[in-house]
């Protein structure tokens, strides 16, 4: 496998088989000076998953004293390929796409993080490691730390503006600028902006996509996290830095005006949505065979070795029954098995270019949903896939026991009119919640259950499923089945 210290540079083929890893000439020596030469070494760096999709996360790795992000794509597929190739940037991946982007603004003075090593491992996997912008924090968290005086906060305004104005007279356009990618210093306010893997620097960047990337970045921004004031400062300080680059015809407040309505479509997006809701207090996993094991890190702490290993994978296919197990510490929770085949959706998976969700990923992706919008439920413990054939696959999800009784039982017991009447307006609630939180119910068992102080929560995770968009048809239906479900009568919903 070769290994190279050169800059960046565009691939004009696909990757050899072998694989290949690309170090930054300054930064990359703290990784060779440890042995870590290989892509497959690099991949598999230990560490905690702070965010990620259904084909890639980021992990934060401590290494030699210092702090660091690990980008990993878990399959490279053709499409993505395809995509990169005609953006200009080769035969890439995005994790050396985004590389060649943070040498070129580095080169041009910008503040942006350090990448180290780039590379992949010639079986479709790709990442990239970066430093981590040491001084720095999330806009989103310094905002509602309350930490900035009003002088700190114009200012902040003012700095934020002016930044992404001269990224945009560099050339670089910002398509993924959004609040959870900007991080200022607290001290100097200096603004950084992460994650440049769809970026690309071009002549000039047209005057659209610099209002839709404005707009992106005011829809993320939670309401109660910045003033109308402070929107407009920014606003103001980045067509005063934009200078005659951005059209002077109209005034600020029409600029506003237009901003305001792309930023209306855009929070219907679920990553707006996600990104609008309060911390969740920092979701973790950690990886403990790859995607066949991936737990919180409380669980990853006592979970058995090997990792793999029975109850959560057996010869035996599941009976479709969920199981109450206990960890080592002795902690109960609630396993579900599937073992899935699924040649069509394998398939479909490879024309799209992505990967292959299973039921156990499913599962689990749902829960940590719902606990990001602080909906009550079962908290999330571990789940995992692995595929057994070219159509098959093995997956599990491991969650808390649910508290309380079925709402429908609960309902079958002697209760006084008051507590019925609560508890149904609580239900009302929470099935508006799962549907401003973007899920859906889909099965024909009543998912809620009422603990003893009567607060209602999710209990059968298996009936909510996440879908784009629910509108008003849809809660319609989801109310009047419910109903059903309950045999009482249904409410016309609060808007």
């Amino acid at each position: 496998m070769p290994v190279e210290t050169a800059s960046p540079r565009v691939r004009t083929a696909a990757p050899a088989a072998g694989g290949w890893v690309l170090f930054h000439p300054a930064r990359g020596e703290v990784l060779r000076s440890r042995g870590l030469l290989t892509a497959e070494q690099l991949l598999g760096l230990p560490g905690e998953v702070v965010s990620g999709h259904a084909d890639r996360h980021v992990v934060r790795v401590e290494l030699a004293g210092g702090v660091y992000y690990l980008k990993r794509q878990h399959r490279v597929g053709w499409r993505e390929r395809l995509r990169q190739r005609l953006a200009g940037c080769g035969w890439a991946s995005r994790c050396e796409r985004e590389a060649r982007l943070l040498q070129q603004l580095e080169s041009a003075g910008f503040a942006c993080p350090n990448w180290v090593a780039v590379g992949e491992d010639g079986r479709g996997r790709a990442f990239l490691l970066v430093e981590e912008l040491a001084g720095f924090v999330e806009l989103r968290r310094l905002l509602s730390d309350n930490r900035l005086s009003l002088t700190d906060r114009r200012g902040l305004a003012e700095r934020a503006g002016q930044a992404v104005a001269e990224l945009h007279a560099a050339g670089f356009t910002t398509p993924d600028l959004t609040a959870k990618h900007v991080f200022v210093s607290p001290d100097s306010l200096a603004v950084a902006l992460i994650d440049w893997q769809s970026a690309r620097r071009v002549p000039g960047v047209h005057t659209l996509s610099r209002l839709r990337a404005l707009a992106a970045l005011h829809a993320s921004l939670a309401d109660h996290l910045a003033t109308g004031r402070e929107r407009l400062r920014f606003l103001w300080a980045y067509r005063r830095a934009a200078g005659a680059e951005f059209p002077r015809s109209n005034r600020t407040s029409e600029y506003a005006r237009i901003i305001n309505s792309y930023a209306g479509a855009a929070r219907s997006r679920r990553s707006i949505r996600d990104q609008r809701q309060p911390a969740a207090g920092g979701q973790r996993l950690v990886w403990l065979a790859g995607e066949a094991v991936c737990a919180v890190p409380d669980v990853a702490a006592v979970w058995p070795a090997p990792a793999v290993a029975s109850p959560f994978y057996q010869d035996e296919p599941p009976d479709g029954r969920d199981a109450t197990i206990r960890l080592p510490d002795g902690r109960p929770g609630v396993l579900s098995r599937f073992r899935s085949v699924a040649p069509l959706g394998r398939l479909v998976a490879w024309v799209r270019g992505r990967p292959w969700r299973s039921p156990g990923a499913t599962l689990g992706r749902v829960l940590f949903h719902l606990e990001r919008y602080g909906i009550p439920a079962p908290r999330l413990l571990a789940f995992g896939q692995r595929e057994t054939g070219p159509a098959t696959g093995d997956s599990f999800a491991l969650h808390e026991p649910p508290a309380g009784e079925p709402l429908d039982r609960w309902l079958r017991s002697p209760h006084s009119f008051e507590e019925r009447r609560d508890v149904l307006e609580r239900v009302d609630h929470l099935l508006r919640q799962l549907h401003d939180a973007g899920c859906r119910l889909v099965r024909s068992a009543v998912p809620f259950r009422v603990d003893p102080a009567g607060r209602v929560l999710v209990g059968d995770v298996r009936a909510v499923r996440l879908v784009r968009r629910v509108g008003d048809r849809a809660r319609r239906r989801d109310r009047l089945a419910l109903a059903r479900m309950l045999q009482t009568p249904t409410r016309t919903p609060e808007r």
